[in-house]
């Protein structure tokens, strides 16, 4: 363990951007964390060790390198017991709560208890003078922060995670992900023509990349991509090279900690709720499978058990509609996630930069604008996070039910798409957020999408009415249309047909309602649902 600390935290002083005592990452913090959750507290006296001959190869006296050792060994002590003791911490991250715990106990909140006692002892040995402290603070909390974000999870990942055995075309994928990715890494923060350059935006570009690999290849793709890319970030931060280089080193320091701080939440946030995803999707398919097999068990006795066989096709109809509400349960779960913690998350950093940009600009400084133009990118960015999550799942649809969020519907339409889009409802018509409800809402959500993408509408009109105890929905557009006695329509191309139809027809059958489609070429389409009042199972 002293070893590996030691090591660890001279590629640390390698990353170093001025060559301080404090770099701006410390791959201990992972590495220590890691330690003291998986073997124990008996890893403090490794991580001392360790510790000691780190700092006396920083040029620190043998005392004030006993003290840190002593220092650095709060933070990972307080890490550990507070992800043991407050949360109910799973070491292979799966689950998002775990990923959560990590960032905020271990990450955010538990590497302050090394810098403070860290920054007093160096104060007081005259090694870093008081008007630099607050400085000093901030670079060790960041260099503490990144270095459990960027090694703890592939840490844990090794530990907990059985090595994959992908196939040849998943390993086809994977290489071809490294290669696109490292490429552009090297673009971005290894071209010496970019030197001095500002342009955030180019950041951007790597996050796609992080979502296929938490997507596709799960914990580990996520885990193996946030140290290569924050690695590569930081060394062209180091070396003059990429957007987080171009401004004073307060500025750069906030912007490349911001960045690996999202990507790397965003990346362990995906993975883990892909692994959420498949074990309720394992569940599901069992379930299915033994219901499956309990209908052919009857279908051969089918003489004898016909009404046992009708009971057995109500209750897979009754799980199908089960597996809609609990897709729609886990969209509303990921949008209130992404609302409530990414967005919270980017709200709290933009009160701090915006309280920074305060003082800035109350000292006359001239990075005051720098942070003014931060303050507004995480705006920004906290508006695309929070229209995300609403399309995920309509809030408005669960507080003021079905006749408001088709409003709304209609609203979003008009102001995203650019298209006219009108709504009408009879006024009797009231209708709460319920099974009913959401399918109803959903099939609508996907006429107006076929219209948009598919009918290159410029007018739509939504309607809603109950008359003799049957709802009616209809949506119509003056789109391109499509020939009634086409494949299309008459079933005999399913493939043709597509995923749209087919999720408004099963929608309308779950809901005892019928599916009509009627189109002209060049004239539009009128897509119209009628299901009874009462379709609520």
């Amino acid at each position: 363990m002293a070893v590996l600390f030691f090591v660890m935290g001279r590629v640390g002083v390698m990353l170093s951007i001025d060559h301080s005592y404090v770099t701006v990452i410390s791959p201990p913090s992972g590495l220590s964390l890691v330690a003291m959750l998986a073997f124990g507290y008996r890893m403090f006296y490794g991580i001392a060790i360790g510790s000691f001959f780190l700092n006396l190869s920083l040029g620190l006296p043998s005392g004030v390198a006993v003290a840190i050792a002593l220092c650095d060994n709060l933070e990972y002590l307080g890490g550990a017991y507070l992800l043991r003791n407050l949360t109910d911490f799973n070491l292979s991250l799966s689950r998002r709560q775990d990923v959560f715990a990590l960032v905020s106990l271990s990450a955010i909140l538990a590497t302050t208890f090394s810098a403070l006692p860290g920054l007093a002892v160096l104060h007081l040995a005259g090694l870093v003078p008081a008007h630099e402290m607050g400085w000093y603070f901030l670079k060790w909390w960041v260099a503490g922060m990144l270095g459990v974000l960027a090694v703890a999870p592939i840490l844990l990942v090794v530990l907990t995670h059985a090595l994959p055995r992908p196939s040849r075309a998943r390993l086809l994928e994977g290489v071809v992900l490294l290669g696109m990715m490292l490429t552009l890494l090297f673009v971005i923060f290894g071209t010496p023509t970019k030197h001095g350059h500002g342009y955030y935006p180019a950041a951007l570009a790597i996050f796609p990349f992080i979502i296929w690999g938490a997507l596709r290849f799960g914990m580990w793709g996520a885990a193996l991509l946030n140290p290569i890319v924050a690695v590569s970030a930081i060394w062209g931060t180091k070396h003059g090279i990429g957007p987080f280089s171009a401004s004073t080193p307060l500025d750069n320091l906030l912007l490349l900690c911001l960045f690996i701080n999202v990507m790397s939440m965003i990346g362990l946030l995906l993975a883990a709720m892909g692994n959420e995803q498949r074990v309720a999707r394992e569940e599901l398919t069992q379930s299915r499978d033994g219901l499956e097999s309990r209908v052919q068990e009857r279908t051969a006795e089918l003489a004898q058990a016909n009404q046992q066989l009708k009971r057995e096709i109500a209750e897979r109809k009754h799980l199908e509609s089960e597996l809609l509400q609990a897709d729609e349960r886990q969209q509303r779960t990921i949008g209130m996630e992404l609302h409530d913690g990414l967005g919270q998350h980017l709200t709290s950093t933009a009160f701090f930069c915006a309280t920074l940009h305060q003082q800035l600009q109350a000292e006359g400084r001239t990075e005051a604008v720098a942070a003014k133009r931060i303050v507004d990118s995480i705006n920004e960015a906290t508006k695309m996070v929070r229209a995300f999550a609403r399309n995920l799942y309509p809030a408005v649809l669960e507080a003021h039910g079905l006749v408001t969020a088709l409003g709304h519907l209609a609203e979003n339409t008009r102001a995203l798409q650019g298209v006219s889009c009108d709504f009408h409802a009879d006024p009797d018509v009231e209708l709460q957020r319920s099974f009913l409800a959401i399918n109803l809402y959903r099939m609508a959500q996907e006429a107006v999408n076929n219209a948009i993408t598919h009918g290159q509408a410029r007018n739509l009109r939504i309607e809603l009415s109950q008359v003799d105890g049957l709802y009616r929905l209809t949506v119509s557009d003056d789109g391109v249309g499509f020939d009634p006695g086409s494949d299309w329509m008459n079933g005999s191309n399913e493939k043709a047909r597509g995923m749209g139809l087919h999720n408004l027809q099963y929608r309308a059958s779950l809901l005892d309602g019928t599916l009509s489609i009627h189109s002209e070429p060049q004239v539009g389409t009128t897509v119209t649902v009628v299901c009874p009042v009462e379709a609520n199972p």
